[in-house]
């Protein structure tokens, strides 16, 4: 195994061990840098992708680089808001990514010409800045380890074996440096470790080429055929494409099922009668959206419709029916049992596309028959989605007890490029060497105790004797692999990126919409529901204080009338008391009688106006209502 590739390994395994990172870490840097760089806030990942590129020329895939930001969003250098990202300018000042790399290159420059300095005047070589620099890294190249096993053990620089070469005159001057400039030997040491960090994201290894599929099946999702065959504008269909033309390479065979091309035609049949008909003041959707932006007529849609077979060939998709019947049956899968999970977990408007959906992944599951699989180039069969919820769901249901690392029977586009991606190397930039190495050590920096955990598994691995290249790729492969399972099950925020830089913003200010109407929805049914209790709280209330000026009144009437029938009671018996008892005979004073008959009558009726006239009726309501109210407060009381 290489030098390289051996410290290579020994970087990825310390920094997964020890910090938790894997591979895709290691570009965090170079996209916050350019995030730092760019100029508007919201994040657009092919706005994005040419920045790195223009920066670092670094030529990533946009899938690739859509989890680099997931990461950076995990930094704090991105954060979500209305369903988009937008770069945090506070947390991305603080990076000292162009000052470190400004130092590197000012380093390498001074070396370089220190080296011709000692070449010259030792051997009377007139080295060029060029040839100094292919010098220096012809030495980085095959002594980088025993440099820096020096430099750890504080052993004198012994460069006997090396061969009488330009690598030679770069040993020669730091053997002679060593005691008189220490510090220079400190700077070739920067040289040295930038070196192997651009090794350890860029391994240069032509011997390593894509691995090829085997007996596999890639069966593409509607979303994913939508942008593929371009019916949702550029932006979209560039990461699909990249995704489509690595497969191709790799020797990937790519299938669709027909109820998913007949699920294509309808979105393009919706699409086309809407353009027809005028309906276009509720239409949403990226590929409505961008029909109408670009001025695609109703006769356009239907002949994409009819070209639809011949443009799947193009990209090299073949229509599949699915396994045949006789085979169907002998594999079982609880379709009703994922019907319901995609109904709870999604929510379609469309039950049509839920039925899409348990076909397509039922399907997959029955051409794996229970099998599990931990190469996806060799999985039999797998359906490739955009929708992040359904290879989510899937997951947990068809495979909840899969092991660790097997390919999942639905995984979205972007999580197959990177695994693709990962397993594969990484071309470095086209740049000079001094660029690489400064760009490198700029994005990691590793502190000096890091660099010794380094040293110490390169040796761990050197005295093991049988490393071979493909296990630092299967290991760079597996690490993020496992962690792309563990973002799967846990959940990834849904954030658009894809489009320009006006796309994002204007599906930022729908979901800034959608999210407003959907609070005042929510405050809307809170305002109902408390006014609807408040105004039962006000019936009951006075319906109970109606009962209870009812029941006060006819107390006080009673009272009253009680009141009333004393008096005359008393009045009555005072008559009867004071009347002359002592009376002569009726025959001897009859006309006395009459009269006193007449008096009683007249009595009767002055008593019963006293009672019953104005004067004692308004002194009897004025009781009334006295004791009334006396009577209320102390019901009140009572039922409180």
């Amino acid at each position: 195994m290489s030098s390289a590739a051996l410290a290579s390994l020994a970087i990825l395994k310390v920094n997964w061990d020890r910090l938790g990172r894997d591979y895709i870490e290691n570009f965090v840097p170079f996209v916050a840098e350019a995030l730092r760089l760019q100029t508007e806030d919201v994040v657009s990942l092919p706005v994005l992708q040419q920045a790195v590129r223009a920066r670092f020329a670094l030529d990533l895939p946009l899938n690739p680089i859509r989890q680099v930001l997931q990461r950076c969003a995990k930094h704090g250098f991105v954060e979500k808001q209305s369903g988009v990202f937008y770069r945090d300018p506070q947390q991305l000042q603080d990076l000292n990514f162009s000052e470190v790399r400004q130092v590197v290159l000012s380093l390498h420059e001074r070396l370089l010409s220190q080296l011709r300095e000692f070449v010259k005047s030792e051997r009377g070589i007139d080295w060029s800045e060029e040839q100094a620099a292919a010098a220096i890294h012809s030495f980085l190249v095959n002594q980088s380890l025993k440099f820096l096993y020096a430099q750890a053990e504080r052993t004198p620089l012994d460069f006997a074996q090396v061969p009488q070469d330009a690598a030679y005159l770069v040993a020669l001057f730091l053997m002679s440096s060593r005691d008189t400039q220490p510090t220079l030997i400190d700077d070739f040491a920067v040289l040295v470790k930038g070196h192997l960090l651009a090794n350890a994201i860029y391994l240069p290894d032509p011997g390593k080429v894509g691995q090829r599929f085997r007996d596999t099946s890639v069966f593409l999702d509607t979303s994913v055929i939508v942008d593929a065959a371009g019916f949702a504008g550029p932006e979209r269909h560039a990461p699909c494409g990249e995704l489509l033309q690595l497969l191709r390479e790799y020797g990937a065979s790519l299938h669709c099922f027909e109820f998913t091309m007949n699920e294509v035609r309808r979105i393009l049949d919706a699409c086309a009668a809407r353009l027809r008909t005028g309906h276009l003041r509720d239409a949403y959707g990226p590929t409505i959206e961008w029909f109408i932006e670009s001025g695609r007529t109703s006769s356009d849609i239907e002949l994409m419709i009819a070209r639809l077979p011949e443009r799947l060939r193009s990209l090299g998709i073949t229509v599949d029916e699915g396994p045949p019947r006789d085979r169907e049956f002998e594999f079982q899968v609880d379709e009703e049992g994922f019907e319901k999970a995609l109904e709870g977990g999604i929510g379609y408007k469309n039950p049509k596309a839920r039925v899409h959906d348990v076909d397509a992944v039922s399907l997959i599951a029955k051409l794996r028959r229970g099998r599990h699989s931990f190469d996806v180039e060799s999985c039999r069969a797998v359906f490739v989605t955009t929708n992040y919820e359904l290879a989510s769901i899937a997951r947990r249901f068809f495979q909840a007890d899969a092991p660790e690392g097997a390919v999942a029977l639905c995984i979205t586009d972007y999580s197959l490029g990177n695994l693709l991606w990962l397993k594969n190397p990484t071309r470095a930039p086209e740049l000079p060497h001094k660029l690489l190495i400064a760009d490198a050590f700029a994005a990691l920096q590793p502190p000096d105790a890091l660099w010794k955990l380094y040293l110490a598994e390169i040796a761990r691995l050197q005295e093991r004797g049988d490393i071979t290249t493909d296990e630092y790729f299967a290991l760079r492969h597996g690490l993020t692999a496992k962690r792309a399972l563990m973002e799967l099950t846990g959940g990834l925020p849904a954030v658009f990126t894809e489009g320009t830089v006006a796309q994002v913003l204007k599906v930022a200010k729908e979901h800034l919409r959608a999210d407003l109407q959907e609070q005042l929805g929510k405050e809307r049914q809170k305002r109902e529901t408390a006014e609807n209790i408040a105004s039962g709280m006000e019936l009951r209330d006075g319906a109970r204080h109606q009962r209870l000026i009812e029941r006060a009144g006819r107390l006080a009437r009673i009272s009253t009338h009680g009141i009333c029938g004393g008096l005359l009671l008393v009045l009555t018996v005072g008559a009867l008391l004071t009347f002359p008892w002592g009376l002569p005979g009726v025959t001897d004073a009859w006309y006395r009688y009459g009269t006193t008959g007449a008096l009683i009558v007249f009595f009767v009726y002055t008593i019963a106006n006293i009672v019953w006239g104005t004067s004692v009726a308004a002194v009897g309501k004025r009781i009334e209502n006295r004791l009334s109210g006396i009577f209320h407060t102390w019901l009140t009381r009572i039922s409180e």
